[in-house]
């Protein structure tokens, strides 16, 4: 599981103008972390899973981000929602597994929020992605995100301009969308949320109630999503 610098991000240019060297100014986070587990999820390896209960309020919340996209059927009975950072190495090799879970469950369905935690780079990244949302809507921002999870090495601003490129979308556009104000606001507002539902590395996951912490493997997440279907809890029993 990769450590975040636990702080919500205030508004920054992504211009390459001045070569992406635009200042992070860092906060306080704004809650303790959970102690303990709420219920009892195993990993492969038998270690406990960290997991704690999160009011369905913020649940809510999280969907409703700006910069949320969701794969999967429109009419899922489970829903997970994955928060991000674009250089979590646990994120990127979570990334296949989770397109495949969505492939193989037509009731499945799976909504990413970026909320960038490991630097300037990423807080880079994630401003490119929200644009590319905004500019290209669902199919490339989807396609954005497959890319930036098949990257290798520290994926900054540049970077993420070069693949909103490849895939088609103009990179000047995408930079001046990058660039505003309301960009840098949507992730302080969504990492301030993660702070505040006391998610403590990236990948986290949010189910039926429940923040699930790191990246557990395909077989955990998949026993989560059969007991929510079965008690609408991560665990029955």
């Amino acid at each position: 599981m990769v450590r975040p610098l636990n702080y919500p991000v205030t508004p920054m240019p992504i211009t390459r103008r001045p070569l992406l060297a635009a200042p992070l100014i860092l906060a306080a986070p704004s809650l303790a972390r959970a102690q303990g587990s709420w219920f009892p999820i195993r990993g492969a390896d038998g270690r406990e899973v960290q997991n704690h209960r999160v009011p369905i309020e913020l649940e809510t919340e999280f969907s409703e981000l700006d910069n949320a996209f969701t794969i999967g059927s429109p009419d899922a009975d489970v829903t997970l929602i994955e928060i991000y950072d674009s250089n979590c190495g646990y994120c990127r090799r979570a990334a296949q597994d989770v397109k495949a879970m969505v492939a193989a469950d037509p009731d499945l369905a799976v909504t990413f929020i970026n909320a960038p935690s490991l630097g300037l780079p990423s807080v880079q990244a994630a401003r490119v992605e929200y644009a590319v949302k905004l500019v290209g809507g669902a199919d490339k921002v989807l396609a954005f995100h497959e890319a930036s999870m098949a990257a290798r090495g520290v994926f900054d601003g540049l970077r993420a301009l070069e693949t909103a490129k490849a895939i088609g979308l103009d990179d000047n556009q995408i930079e001046d969308v990058a660039d505003k104000p309301e960009t840098g606001q949507v992730l302080v507002q969504a990492t301030r949320l993660a702070n505040a539902t006391n998610l403590a590395a990236t990948p986290s996951w949010l189910a039926s109630g429940t923040a699930i912490i790191g990246w557990p493997g395909r077989p955990v997440l998949e026993g989560v999503i059969r007991s929510i279907r079965q008690c609408d809890k991560p665990v029955c029993g």
